[in-house]
């Protein structure tokens, strides 16, 4: 099982964005309704990695999903849902 990682990638200039990882495709639905911006996909053999613009939040809320506390607003989330499958599907 891939495990979700957090990895710094170089930006333009000196800044330094850090990155979170994951193959997760419902936890990356999720983290789009909760605001988080899509960084890219990616491949990783026949897995498609999800790679979002990572934020000091994302531990509790990535935990809330796993815990079944989390929420979102569900028409949103149909539509993550819709989003990403076309998403991978075009890569």
């Amino acid at each position: 099982m891939f495990k979700p990682q957090r990895m710094k990638i170089p930006s333009q200039g000196a800044k330094t964005d850090e990155i979170f990882e994951t193959t997760d495709f419902y936890l990356a639905c999720f983290l789009r309704c909760d605001g988080f911006r899509l960084a890219g996909i990616r491949r990783n053999g026949t897995r498609s990695v999800f790679r979002f613009e990572d934020r000091a939040d994302r531990e509790a809320i990535t935990l809330a999903f796993f815990n079944n506390e989390g929420s979102v607003r569900p028409l949103a989330y149909s539509a993550a849902i819709k989003d990403l499958k076309a998403m991978i599907h075009n890569l």
